[in-house]
């Protein structure tokens, strides 16, 4: 264990890595795939990839795009989820050296391309560096007949890419030693500061007011442990190493996603009625259910005002709401808002992830470093509040004053919403400037509000770490087993945002870690693999 909050920022500022952290989210871009070498059975899907800010620094530590491939079936107009080979099959691109590793839909399992096929795979740096990464012709093999599909059959293909921080295995502390409302603590506590717990395994836990048994200093309300039991070793606990989303969902990624799902999983999906039949939308801001002459709350997904009644809507971002998508001061990079807890599992559904644990949360916070008591995710106890924004809407959108950290309320309504994911960083930025966790990833603390699954009842309790295979219901719900449903019981908050004070940003504060809210609300999504 390392003793303080900076050695390991150190040891990437020296090595030119994360001591720069991204200043623009990293601007991940993937090109349209193309299909090469068609077999009858099986098709390479061909594509360019690149993001800013990347970063190997030893054999544990790096950032990494999540790629997977949606094809839109020519018989049935549906998109569907291509069904990827095993590592051997694919192809790294030329540029920066890189690894490809196919992400199975059940990791315990080999390989099988009827029943165990690959969801996606992680592309990351080989060796160390840092800078951009960048790497053209990449080829993923897709055993499209797995699929039930002939090749005459694929009309479209579209290959997604998501941001990812790899969190390696080893041991961490949950609770910080202080008095956060509802902290983890060592059984062994009784009152005053907490004694911070240590994860040592992906065993089972016992949780119980007994030393060394996991136990919370509430149990009951919202920030309850959930009372005396057992968390089970299939509870994915953080030991484990994982790849979590470098930031929260963005308004572009969330778009992206809607324009796969059919008519009815759109308006299921959206807060605006777009159910088959509607063909004017006054509403058009869909996820506020508003229309100008600005998005509330700079939740900018639009449609057209004017849409086909029967036919899946096209979605755009358009935050300076003057009819035109894709612009540079669209609001592509702020974090998407508001979800609910149904909304944030279909896309990770879709995506190939899953929800992230508590656990795993305090884990990305904090890292492999002794606790600080009443410490923020970027280490420390120090909070510098943002109350403007420079170049809004922007991938180079940033906040006032210069060293500003974290987006909270205070001294009266903070009326500035969610910034853009990464706003704090810049190429000059500690872990404490660029409001980061220990491996990197961004705004864990403040900007918009974490929903992990809670240790704090049964049904929290019974989650295994299934992931999504990249399918939702026919109305567009996640139907993956042992998740919490659409009434979010399993689901809390941590992290706070921008409509909280300060204290709520902590990493231990457990305010609201057992509130159950199906709403949507100022929760964003983050999801890990």
């Amino acid at each position: 264990m390392k003793a303080n909050s900076t050695s390991l920022f150190l040891l990437m500022t020296a090595a030119c890595l994360l001591g720069s952290l991204p200043a623009s989210a990293n601007n991940i871009s993937i090109s349209a795939g193309t299909l090469t070498g068609n077999t009858g059975t099986v098709v390479d899907v061909q594509f360019d990839l690149s993001w800013e800010n990347s970063w190997r620094i030893d054999p544990d530590r790096w950032d990494a795009a999540w790629v997977f491939v949606k094809y839109r079936n020519a018989g049935t107009g549906l998109w569907e989820h291509a069904r990827l080979g095993d590592d051997a099959t694919h192809q790294a691109g030329s540029g920066t050296p890189s690894t490809i590793s196919t992400g199975l839909l059940d990791p315990a399992l080999p390989f099988d391309a009827g029943t165990n096929w690959g969801v996606g795979v992680f592309i990351h740096r080989s060796a160390a560096g840092s800078g951009t990464f960048t790497t053209t012709d990449v080829k993923l093999r897709w055993n499209y007949a797995q699929n039930g599909i002939a090749y005459t059959e694929i009309a479209d293909v579209q290959v997604f890419a998501v941001e990812m921080v790899r969190i390696p295995e080893g041991p961490f502390h949950v609770g910080s030693g202080g008095t956060e409302p509802g902290s983890f603590t060592d059984g062994a506590w009784g009152s005053g500061p907490t004694i911070p717990f240590l994860i040592t395994s992906e065993n089972a836990l016992t949780i119980a007011p007994n030393a060394g048994s996991l136990w919370g200093t509430s149990s009951s309300g919202n920030s309850s442990i959930g009372g005396t039991g057992t968390l089970p070793a299939a509870f994915p606990k953080g030991y484990k190493a994982f790849y979590m989303m470098k930031h929260e969902l963005t308004m572009q990624q969330y778009a992206d996603f809607l324009n796969t799902l059919t008519r009815t999983q759109q308006n299921t999906r959206t807060a605006t009625d777009i159910a088959p039949g509607i063909f004017i939308v006054n509403n058009y801001f869909v996820m506020v259910n508003s229309s100008g002459p600005f998005p509330t709350i700079r939740s900018g997904i639009r449609c057209d005002v004017n849409v086909n009644p029967t036919a899946p809507i096209t979605f755009y971002c358009d935050l300076n709401n003057n009819g035109v998508g894709g612009e540079a001061d669209d609001g592509a990079w702020v974090p998407c808002n508001p979800l609910s807890w149904a909304d944030i599992a279909a896309y990770l559904d879709w995506s190939g992830l899953r929800p992230m644990t508590e656990l795993e949360f305090e884990k990305a916070c904090r890292g492999s470093l002794l606790p600080v008591a009443g410490e923020y995710a970027w280490g420390t106890t120090n909070s510098t509040r943002a109350n403007s924004i420079v170049d809004p809407g922007a991938n180079t959108e940033s906040v006032s004053p210069v060293g500003a950290n974290a987006n909270h309320f205070q001294d009266g309504f903070f009326s500035l919403g969610p910034v853009r994911v990464g706003a704090f960083a810049t190429g000059s930025s500690d872990r404490e400037l660029a409001g980061a966790g220990y491996y990197g990833n961004l705004e864990l603390s403040g900007n918009m509000m974490e929903k992990p699954v809670t240790v704090g009842n049964a049904t929290g309790r019974a989650f295994t770490g299934a992931l999504g295979n990249g399918a939702l219901s026919a109305v567009g719900q996640a139907d993956v087993p042992a998740w919490p449903g659409t009434n979010a019981i399993g689901i809390g908050f941590r992290g706070g945002d921008y409509v909280n004070q300060v204290a709520f940003l902590r990493t231990s504060d457990r305010t609201n870690a057992n509130t159950v809210s199906s709403n949507r609300g100022q929760g964003s999504g983050r999801g890990v693999r």
